[in-house]
């Protein structure tokens, strides 16, 4: 059975430092984007208004949503095993990912109060998990590449 046709007991909920870590890994990734996109505003001197405002949510936005809807993980995921699913186990739709996306923001404006929540949630999950109907799971272990020869 393949970890996609499992039933969603048998996911493992990441811990909140492997999101936390997760997420940083993603905001760096986000900033280098952002500020590909912010180039042409600031070369055509269009200044800080909503236009260049809305062009820097949706460039957000369009980057976690091309990643977790295709694959469900971003790079920051990947490389910390994490995977975001339905709660019904399968891939999130479009809509799912801007709930969440929306939610994420006062998630992280609180001082990470809907990050930190999954402490006390007893499914360990966050407010963006709550809003979105979505949950955050560990991938199984990958094998190693190399592996060590026994001498």
């Amino acid at each position: 059975m393949s970890s996609d046709q499992q039933p969603e007991s048998t996911f493992t909920s990441p811990a909140l430092a492997r999101r936390l870590a997760a997420l940083v890994y993603d905001t760096l990734q986000v900033i280098a984007i952002l500020m590909l996109v912010s180039l042409p505003f600031v070369l055509l001197e269009i200044g800080q208004g909503p236009f260049y405002q809305s062009a820097l949510l949706l460039t957000a936005f369009a980057f976690f949503a091309k990643f977790w809807r295709h694959g469900g993980q971003t790079l920051g995921m990947k490389s910390w095993d994490i995977r975001i699913i339905s709660s019904n186990g399968q891939p999130i739709s479009l809509m799912q990912c801007l709930l969440r996306f929306m939610a994420a923001i006062p998630s992280l404006l609180l001082f990470g109060a809907g990050y930190f929540w999954m402490l006390v949630d007893k499914e360990k999950l966050t407010w963006p998990d709550r809003f979105s109907d979505t949950r955050l799971i560990m991938m199984p272990k990958r094998e190693k590449l190399f592996t060590k020869k026994k001498s």
